[in-house]
């Protein structure tokens, strides 16, 4: 009888250790399941934060091009009152200290953005002295220096929310998001870095198309 009571024991610790043996695995999988699709929500969820400091600069920056315009930075020009001789174009410094606070109060760029800015002023003026002109648009200032266009940018907003986003990360401090907009018919490279655990832009370039 005993010997009995053994053998039935023995089966039923037999057949316990089967089905652990066959369970584990799939524990496992589900394991390596889960941590795989949190990390590719997190990777998609700095994918929109990225793309959306993109979207909603440039949406910011058309919104207030009347305001950003104000500033006459460039001055001179052949378009003067009546009995007046046209001044040679160069730069009011002033007005463009003023812009550039005006473009930093919009929260997206960073310093090192703003100070190459200003440093394409103080460029402008250099080329101004050194070659006086005062018909036509002011060498450097005939195009809109953020969208690379003369074009009007009134009905770009369609544009910048179904154009397809890129986005490259060079590293947990740097990224690359690339776009292409029909109306304006530029492919776009947006550097971004992230200063303090938030995003900016710190540097917006044109690409050739490909």
């Amino acid at each position: 009888m005993k010997r009995k009571i053994s053998v039935i024991l023995f089966s039923i610790l037999f057949l316990q250790s089967c089905q652990n043996k066959e369970t584990s695995p799939l524990d496992n999988k589900s394991i390596i399941k889960v941590d795989s699709i949190h990390k590719e929500l997190q990777t998609n969820s700095v994918d929109k934060e990225q793309v959306d400091l993109v979207k909603n600069f440039m949406k910011w920056y058309i919104k207030n091009l009347d305001a950003l315009y104000k500033f006459n930075t460039i001055e001179g020009g052949s378009y003067v009152e009546e009995n007046k001789e046209p001044q040679n174009y160069f730069v009011n410094f002033s007005e463009v200290d003023k812009y550039i606070t005006e473009l930093k109060k919009s929260g997206f760029l960073t310093d090192n953005f703003l100070k190459n800015e200003k440093q394409i002023f103080v460029d402008g003026d250099e080329y101004f002295k050194k070659n006086p002109e005062n018909d036509g648009p002011p060498y450097g200032f005939d195009y809109d220096r953020f969208f690379f266009t003369q074009e009007s940018l009134e009905d770009v907003f369609p544009n910048i929310e179904e154009s397809k986003y890129l986005i490259t990360q060079k590293d947990d401090f740097t990224s690359e998001v690339r776009f292409y907009l029909p109306i304006s018919g530029v492919n776009y490279k947006y550097t971004l870095k992230k200063i303090n655990a938030k995003w900016f832009i710190g540097k917006i370039d044109s690409e050739q198309r490909p």
